[in-house]
């Protein structure tokens, strides 16, 4: 008896949880289900243990499904797709609308650019923190990329003209990691005991990230800390906040030593360009400092993004012109018209000249876009798209992956690599955000100037000495999400010696 009452009870409760359930989603109603969803569960067989390249394929395939709205059930966790650059206008242009959902708290680095969900608190840190990458601290920069691309360069001759094969990626991503350390942290990365180890982690927490996002059964805490990959997490970021705590307060005592110094006659000369610097003596509006937990997530957060970004980015366009060399020779071109003799100074003015480059590097974003997806939730105003009100804190989810790519933005060949369709005469025609591959609005990426000046040295020294070859097409391709987008197998390329006449 007492069985069948407890039995009655459960099921009345799970009855009545349900009835509100679908009494509170109602509104998505006329929104289309991305298929298959199964009863109850939704959408989470499609994400349920699954690799990264699994998930990401799953997610690519629910997106391809969508033209405006969609919606995909996580059981009870319901969210909006969105999918047409009309819309997504909508959604970035509003000053309402900057809060991220519950699974950015994965990331587990608080406050930081990247990371903080609540819009408010972000806005006020990036206000503050827009200085840091003002066009006196991207001049600053250029020449430490300088030396790092020629760096790189220098360690890639000895396998110029061997036919060696080899995955361009791990090169590519040690020499821009010494940038990020250089302008980020203001220290060489030779300079910095434990910086591989550094990296490594780094690297691994964002793996784990990636997978945890796109897999339902590790979004409780509850059940994540039963899994491998929360011991390796919690490992990997015990080494790396040590080590950032560790340059955090050697930076500190070395600037207040610096505070009895005289002081540069030159205002250019007397403000540090890096943003560590930046961030420790930067006041907010009320006049206090940064704690030291919100630098050091912040610094996190620059260090992921501008090391993997910029590399991703390189190691992509360096197969893409290797796949199409009159591409490639036509760059070359244009870099040679430009730097025709070691006189001409890599500046912002130069760098601006290389406009056929930069549809190239576009291109590169179009097809290959560093961060494939992002998320927003909604505030207590009210949001409305294509006639259906969203209530408050409804997750609305993009691909920036699969938009690129819509036929009807781009034309039927929209899985080509094309550089034409960012001649000028060709993007006046577009939406303009059919094309966001550092999101767009108020809260797109701090650091996309830096990342595009990064690009176009780097590419630049590459080009200069050697031309690139590759076996691989670009239909091969196989993706998986790691917080950003990365090939499933190696970058592999292989090198032959330019014969220089310039």
């Amino acid at each position: 008896m007492l069985a069948y009452v407890l039995l009655s009870t459960a099921l009345s409760l799970s009855t009545v949880l349900l009835l509100k359930l679908v009494w509170s989603y109602r509104f998505a109603a006329k929104i289309p289900t991305v298929q298959p969803a199964v009863p109850l569960l939704g959408h989470i067989p499609m994400f349920w243990n699954r690799t990264s390249e699994q998930a990401f394929s799953s997610l690519t395939y629910c997106f391809r499904q969508v033209d405006r709205l969609g919606k995909v059930l996580f059981g009870p966790v319901l969210l909006v797709f969105v999918h047409h650059p009309d819309l997504l206008q909508q959604l970035f242009s509003r000053e309402d609308l900057h809060d991220r959902p519950f699974f950015y708290d994965f990331l587990g680095l608080g406050n930081g650019l990247l990371s903080e969900r609540n819009g408010h608190k972000w806005i006020r840190s990036r206000k503050v923190l827009n200085p840091a990458f003002n066009t006196r601290m991207l001049t600053g920069f250029i020449p430490i990329m300088d030396g790092r691309a020629r760096k790189l360069v220098a360690k890639m001759k000895p396998l110029a003209g061997t036919g060696t094969e080899f995955d361009i990626l791990q090169y590519i991503g040690e020499c821009t990691l010494e940038m990020a350390f250089s302008t980020t942290m203001g220290r060489n990365a030779n300079e910095l005991p434990g910086q591989k180890e550094y990296v490594k982690n780094l690297e691994m927490i964002m793996n784990l990230i990636g997978e945890r996002v796109l897999n339902v059964n590790q979004f409780l805490d509850v059940f994540y800390r039963m899994t491998e990959a929360y011991r390796v997490d919690k490992k990997a970021r015990t080494f790396c906040n040590a080590f950032t705590d560790k340059v955090i307060r050697e930076r500190r005592r070395e600037l207040e030593k610096e505070k009895g110094l005289p002081k540069a006659r030159d205002e250019f000369q007397s403000k540090s360009l890096n943003f560590l610097d930046q961030i420790l003596t930067i006041r907010k509006k009320d006049g206090s400092l940064f704690g030291d937990e919100e630098i050091s997530n912040n610094l996190y957060n620059m260090m992921a993004a501008g090391n993997d970004t910029s590399s991703l980015t390189i190691a992509f366009a360096c197969l893409f012109l290797a796949m199409h060399p009159e591409i490639q020779d036509k760059v070359l071109e244009e870099m040679n018209s430009v730097f025709h003799s070691d006189a001409v100074d890599i500046t912002l003015d130069t760098l601006k000249q290389l406009q056929y480059t930069e549809q190239v590097i576009k291109e590169v974003l179009r097809l290959c876009p560093a961060v494939p997806c992002g998320a927003r939730q909604t505030s207590g105003n009210q949001v409305t798209l294509d006639g259906i009100h969203l209530p408050p804190n409804q997750i609305v989810v993009f691909n920036i992956f699969t938009l690129h790519r819509r036929k009807d933005l781009w034309g039927a060949d929209a899985e080509c690599f094309n550089p034409d369709r960012f001649a000028p005469e060709a993007t006046k025609q577009r939406h303009p955000y059919a094309f966001v591959p550092f999101s767009a609005g108020l809260r797109d990426c701090i650091g996309a100037r830096y990342a595009m000046n990064s690009i176009r040295i780097v590419l630049l020294r590459i080009l200069q000495d050697f031309e690139i070859k590759t076996n691989l097409r670009h239909e091969d391709f196989r993706f998986k999400f790691e917080i950003t987008l990365k090939l499933a197998g190696p970058h592999s390329v292989w090198l032959e010696k330019r014969n220089k006449s310039v």
